[in-house]
């Protein structure tokens, strides 16, 4: 059973009804003002990820009988909320796993992926830093390291979460480090730039992503990507002979791009430089607008 053209999450765009056959990436039970439980389920097909919730029918029991990246086959009515506000999630009357469907509707992919890596590839070339460009070439030369980033999740639920979202929220960095270089003349572009695109590199060896099922790796639950990522940059940064002082302000960069240590988002210094502060705050942009637009 092939999905419908309207049927596809970035197709919704008005309250209505809706049989259609989804790939449920997480459940939760959850509790309304007036405790009343109800479940919550990701639904996910090519297009982008949708909150359903059903609160009728017993859905504890549908809670128990449910298992992740399995496809179910979901009734409801399309909902927008807060009305106007171009958000929409499921109320699901019904749901009942099925094996009639396609499972290309389900894959997410990066739309124009050929434009996102020409996109990255000429950035590169725009940075003039003799010692930037090389550690760059150092990455980016290696097919392995290159096809690893190129194909990379961003995240295993939050933002970016499917194969390649690593590329794509690299370059949404890239481009409002950018916008920030145009207002602030006095930031130094080939350090920001440089740093927004290896600021998630860790991400690599983060995730297990071989399947449509991401999963942390050993590494990624002990060491967390900005200490592998940090740690990457050490070890490629000493074949190119880079002055100590542009060593150490673009792995401070990256050990500080989740911001002030008091937010406790992971970083493990609280950044110090305009270039570390700039990246901070694009990399933040990237995730929760991204997160906002995708309805999560």
């Amino acid at each position: 059973m092939t999905k419908k053209e309207e049927d596809y999450i970035k197709e919704f765009a008005q309250d209505r009804e809706i049989i259609s056959p989804f790939l449920i990436k997480q459940k939760e039970m959850k509790k309304t003002k007036t405790n009343t439980s109800y479940l919550e389920v990701t639904l996910q097909d090519k297009t982008g990820q949708i909150k359903g919730r059903m609160f009728k029918h017993r859905p504890f029991k549908t809670y128990e009988k449910i298992e992740k990246n399995t496809v179910w086959n979901i009734v409801g009515k399309i909902q927008e909320f807060p009305t106007e506000s171009g958000r929409f999630n499921i109320l699901i009357e019904s749901m009942n796993p099925t094996t009639n469907y396609n499972e290309e509707d389900f894959i997410r992919k990066v739309e124009d992926y050929d434009k996102h890596v020409e996109f990255l590839f000429n950035t590169i070339e725009t940075i003039e830093n003799i010692h930037l460009k090389k550690l760059l070439k150092e990455f980016f030369n290696d097919e392995e390291f290159k096809n690893n980033f190129l194909t990379a999740p961003a995240a295993k639920i939050h933002h970016h979460n499917y194969k390649g979202g690593l590329l794509v929220h690299t370059n949404e960095v890239i481009k409002i480090c950018q916008t920030i270089t145009y207002i602030y003349n006095k930031i130094n572009y080939d350090l920001l730039i440089t740093g927004a695109i290896l600021h998630d590199i860790g991400k690599i060896e983060t995730y297990d992503y071989e399947t449509e099922n991401i999963e942390m790796k050993y590494e990624g639950i002990m060491l967390d990507h900005l200490f592998i990522g940090a740690n990457m940059i050490e070890n490629r940064i000493k074949k190119i002979d880079a002055p100590k002082k542009l060593k150490i302000q673009l792995i401070h960069m990256i050990l500080s791009h989740h911001g002030d240590t008091s937010l406790g988002w992971g970083s493990a210094v609280s950044p110090k430089t305009p270039e570390a502060l700039a990246l901070h705050h694009a990399d933040d942009m990237s995730a929760k607008i991204t997160s906002s637009l995708e309805n999560k």
